[in-house]
């Protein structure tokens, strides 16, 4: 769903889509367009359509009603579908009075016959523009309301996870919610739990990972300390929701306790079942674990009774990084009263063409340091991403020139900060990906500056 309105700031009228099989009336349209401001492309091959519609993320498109092989109204609908802000001016030479209801009624901002006259099309675009542009502005604004985390997008992966929150945030079963690094695991969790009849009680996280079983059970239980009792995450999560982020990471005896604290085993060191529902968090295959035994098959089965899987960003396509970068973009702006309005047609394409293995989390670092560099921009370009994916080892070979320093040295601290990064920074993970020990992590990050680039 395009929402990268650039061509209303680069001095155009707006930018438009032809759409008509006869390729000379396109090209006498477009230039009629272009001579009156728009930044005007035509498509009059009927089979590349909503290819050309995609790439060019138009603010309308002016559509033949009669083409060979496919209806103007069958584009009509997909169009729509695909980006219900986007203005539609349908025009054919002879149009009857039940095909105009039918195109308005299917959302179509005008009908027009041929030949058009170009002051009623003009006129007839600007009023369909203004909606547009106050839609796609409205529809950044309600994304930031009603998904706060910014996480959420349109594509239909994401779409999917939405009905699975909706869906099993009325359980009370437990929930395992699996995704890479960055991706919104614990927003999902925390979705989930203000979703839910317990969303007035307390929501509480403890990560597993980094910490050592006698560490992680002090944690999770009460005790008692020179008189005092120091309530534990169990205790302070009473009545609400637990979640257990990198839960792959338990150590038996841990894992015992948590079957215990489900209802599923008999503990001393919580002999009674608590009230809360248990949320876990993984990036790993857990039922790899299970295999090699580092994982309790009774808690696998349990935890995984009710799987939610958060895609990765590269798999959400070129619409879900653009929403998200425009969603981050305007957050930026109204914080900081300055800077770029929009990102760029041609940045979010360098931006589609990447891995992203830190997911949406490092999307949004990127644009963060993006946007600091176009302050005296109205967008930002790819020149402002340039050098700051450069220096974080995301420039992919389709975008960014090969790196200069091609030593050993040089490419194993790329590959580190690419790891750090897709580890959001987690050093116990990265180690384990790097198969190396966290005491060597550390010395080499002090040695290659990675601590100064804000991965701790």
């Amino acid at each position: 769903m395009p929402t990268n309105d650039s061509a209303a700031w680069n001095g155009s009228r707006g930018r438009l889509l032809v759409i008509d099989d006869d390729a000379a009336l396109v090209s006498m349209v477009t230039a009629q367009l272009a001579h009156h401001g728009y930044d005007a492309q035509g498509c009059s091959d009927v089979n590349d359509v909503y290819a050309v519609f995609d790439r060019v993320a138009p603010e309308g498109v002016i559509l033949d009603l009669v083409m060979p092989r496919i209806s103007g109204l069958e584009v009509l609908a997909e169009l729509r579908r695909r980006d219900a802000s986007a203005t539609v001016i349908l025009f054919s030479g002879d149009i009857d009075v039940p095909t105009t209801v039918r195109a308005l009624r299917a959302g179509a901002e005008d009908v027009q016959t041929k030949p058009l006259h170009i002051d009623h099309l003009v006129a007839a675009i600007d009023r369909g523009l203004a909606r547009t542009r106050l839609m796609r502005t409205n529809r950044v604004s309600t994304a930031l309301v009603s998904d706060p985390y910014g996480l959420l997008d349109d594509s239909p992966a994401m779409q999917r996870v939405q009905r699975m929150v909706d869906q099993l945030a009325r359980s009370t079963q437990p929930v395992l919610v699996i995704g890479e690094a960055g991706t919104g695991k614990r927003a999902v969790a925390e979705m989930l739990h203000q979703l839910s009849p317990r969303a007035t009680r307390p929501f509480v996280s403890v990560s597993c990972a980094g910490h050592t079983a006698d560490e992680l059970e002090r944690a999770l239980l009460s005790s008692l300390s020179n008189g005092i009792t120091h309530h534990g995450v169990l205790e302070m999560a009473a009545g609400g929701t637990l979640l257990l982020d990198d839960v792959g990471e338990l150590a038996d005896s841990t894992q015992q306790l948590l079957l215990a604290v489900l209802g599923d085993h008999a503990d001393s060191r919580w002999p009674v079942p608590v009230d809360v529902r248990v949320i876990a968090a993984t990036s790993r295959d857990l039922a790899e674990d299970v295999r090699r035994g580092a994982l309790r098959a009774a808690l696998h089965q349990r935890l995984a009774l009710l799987p939610l899987v958060v895609p990765p960003l590269r798999h959400r396509g070129t619409e879900a990084i653009r929403t998200l970068a425009a969603r981050f973009v305007h957050a930026h702006r109204s914080m900081h009263g300055e800077g770029p309005l929009l990102i760029s047609d041609e940045a979010v394409r360098v931006l589609s063409g990447l891995e992203w293995p830190g997911n949406v989390r490092q999307l949004q670092s990127v644009l963060e340091e993006a946007f600091a560099r176009a302050l005296d921009a109205d967008a930002i370009e790819p020149m402002h991403l340039r050098e700051v994916l450069e220096r974080r080892g995301l420039g992919g070979s389709g975008s960014m020139a090969a790196p200069d320093d091609m030593s050993l040295q040089a490419m194993e601290r790329r590959h580190m900060a690419q790891v750090l990064a897709a580890t959001s920074g987690n050093r116990s993970e990265a180690a384990r990906v790097l198969g190396i020990t966290r005491s060597t992590l550390y010395k080499k990050m002090n040695d290659y500056g990675l601590e100064r680039t804000g991965l701790q």
